[in-house]
């Protein structure tokens, strides 16, 4: 009786809890995604945007390849959203969840009649995969495009985002001088920002603002 009750106990945990993180990883592998290699330490670490991530209502949720994937607490897909291309290329990133349940896809957007560089591009669904808006958070130029290198949801709903952002013009023949860049998003849509000081790309310092905490 007491190895029956171990028994229940697992199926449980596995079937009607949380998804494991081993078990997620190993139904998100068989779809072989394509992503930004730089949100890959971001995977270990719960309460952050990655490739792909646990949510809160027990399942997981991946994106990569253009492609936004949601899954059941048993692993089962339950629905699947296409991101429209635009332009020329698109990178995708990482995927973030609210405290609503609604879901950030981040992927970087290329025109290369405008800028070669590429602009930042998030989408946001519900929980249901309802598309709510599609905004760029930059221009497709050098100045004033911020680069999200880190996101992380907040507790009051939003969504922290940190990277790096060229201000000013740089002189002919000069690199641009990039800043450190901070953003707020809410579930509208709203994009709070600030840049602050220099990025000194020599000083290892700089990479500690980008990992996981």
């Amino acid at each position: 009786m007491k190895h029956l009750s171990v028994v229940l106990l697992c199926v449980s945990l596995s079937g009607y809890g949380q998804l494991p993180m081993d078990s997620a990883k190993k139904v998100i592998a068989k779809y072989r995604l394509g992503y930004s290699t730089y949100f890959e330490p971001f995977l270990a670490h719960a309460g952050y945007g990655a490739p792909w991530i646990l949510t809160n209502d027990g399942g997981a949720s991946a994106f990569g390849d253009n492609m936004l994937y949601k899954f059941d607490r048993t692993g089962k897909e339950e629905w699947k959203r296409t991101v429209k291309a635009q332009f020329d290329e698109m990178e995708s990133q990482c995927v973030a969840e609210d405290t609503k349940g609604n879901f950030y896809v981040f992927m970087l957007s290329y025109d290369e009649k405008r800028y070669r560089g590429g602009s930042e591009r998030v989408v946001c669904y519900d929980k249901k995969g309802k598309l709510l808006w599609d905004k760029t958070l930059g221009a497709y130029t050098l100045i004033n495009n911020p680069v999200v290198s880190y996101v992380r949801p907040l507790k009051d709903g939003r969504i922290y985002l940190r990277g790096h952002i060229a201000k000013e013009k740089p002189l002919e023949g000069k690199d641009p001088v990039y800043r450190y860049w901070e953003g707020w998003l809410d579930s509208m849509g709203k994009l709070t920002q600030k840049a602050s000081e220099e990025i000194d790309w020599k000083k290892e310092e700089w990479q500690k603002k980008f990992k996981p905490e």
